[in-house]
């Protein structure tokens, strides 16, 4: 988990004229044993589906709208638990903002640690979590807009290609910012994925990569 879910969660930002955005996290107390609940404590909450950590399924945008078990409820469990493998893009994220992983990258770190097998995740570590409790990091936007590592959309192909499972990411999933440009170009890295019945987990944490060994 990215961490703790409340108003300091922060929220991915879309350009105006593109859509409409995701409100930010509010928990409203029900009772903390007290007279409108003296035994137990409880919240009610607005929470958007992509807010903080979660997962995408293939609905989510419109070349994956048309696939049965392309929601979260209808979705084969199976599919979710496989074998992981974290690509460290870490140090690169550091010294470039809008470092992206290309097929090319993917490709060097199989030959150093083998083979992405088929049904497998894959984990692009970028150590990004670190500025969760700052929204302004964590977004990082600047008068030409966000910007955050993330894959190429020739990434995404190469992953399909080799029947991978999903992709989980620190940022959004298969999104990032300023460093392709890819938000409103097509194709987009959703969109591929979309397309493809493909899963996702977004504003993953370290912690969430910690027990995963490479091979």
């Amino acid at each position: 988990m990215l961490g703790r879910s409340g108003p300091d969660t922060p929220i991915l930002q879309l350009p105006p004229d593109f859509a409409k955005n995701t409100p930010k996290v509010e928990i409203h107390k029900i009772s903390e044993y007290d007279n409108d609940g003296p035994f137990f404590a409880w919240n009610w909450m607005v929470l958007g589906e992509h807010s903080g950590t979660h997962f995408d399924a293939p609905h989510h945008w419109i070349t994956g709208k048309d696939y049965a078990d392309g929601y979260t409820d209808t979705l084969d469990v199976n599919r979710l638990v496989a074998p992981v493998n974290v690509i460290d893009c870490s140090t690169q994220t550091a010294e470039d903002e809008d470092f992206l992983l290309t097929s090319d990258h993917i490709k060097a770190w199989e030959k150093e640690h083998g083979d992405i097998g088929e049904g497998e995740w894959v984990v692009m570590r970028t150590d990004w979590d670190s500025r969760a409790n700052d929204e302004d990091k964590f977004l990082n936007a600047d008068d030409t807009g966000p910007h955050s590592p993330g894959p190429t959309p020739d990434a995404i192909e190469y992953l399909l290609s080799q029947e991978n499972r999903g992709l989980g990411n620190a940022v959004h999933r298969d999104r990032c910012g300023a460093g392709g440009g890819v938000i409103l170009l097509a194709p987009t890295t959703r969109s591929i994925s979309a397309r493809w019945n493909w899963r996702g987990a977004a504003s993953l944490s370290r912690r969430s990569m910690r027990k995963t060994v490479s091979r």
